[in-house]
């Protein structure tokens, strides 16, 4: 797997070098992807019916049935990546996941999340994190492991 690095920032005004911390990994389960041929493109849907996730910084379960992909296969065979859902923190706690970003034909992911998690639980540092991850999608594409990385 590739790693990121961040290049020095030497700009008037820089505030400093952004480093990239992993946070946590996700393996999502999903259902089979239905493929609806519209003018903009493959629209494609895949029901995501559960998972785990593990890490330094959140440990937990995708909440079966909570949402899905909502991916758009462009002219040039990249996939536009939009996927909502819900996950259940080890604690009880529930959070909202989203995520945008692009999947080529090779397989090289990249994705911006985002999250909605209780502004006084444990996990609100969530709601102001700049996140990246990665994904590997498995060869008989039913789980997909995404690998989170915090900007700091």
């Amino acid at each position: 797997m590739r790693e990121f690095t961040s290049p020095e920032i030497t700009t008037k005004g820089n505030v400093g070098k952004v480093d990239l911390s992993y946070a946590f990994r996700l393996t999502a389960i999903y259902d089979q992807r239905h493929v609806s041929q519209t003018s903009r493109g493959g629209r494609v849907y895949r029901a995501i019916t559960g998972g785990t996730i593990e890490g330094p910084g959140l440990n937990g379960n995708v909440y079966a049935d909570s949402g899905g992909d909502y991916g758009l296969i462009r002219e040039d065979k990249v996939e536009d990546l939009s996927a909502r859902f819900m996950t259940r923190a080890e604690n009880g706690e529930w959070i909202y996941f989203s995520h945008v970003g692009y999947r080529r034909h090779d397989g090289y992911h990249r994705i911006q999340a985002y999250f909605d998690a209780d502004a006084g639980g444990p996990y609100a540092w969530l709601n102001d994190a700049a996140m990246i991850a990665t994904a590997v999608e498995t060869a008989d594409g039913k789980r997909v492991v995404y690998t989170y990385y915090q900007a700091i």
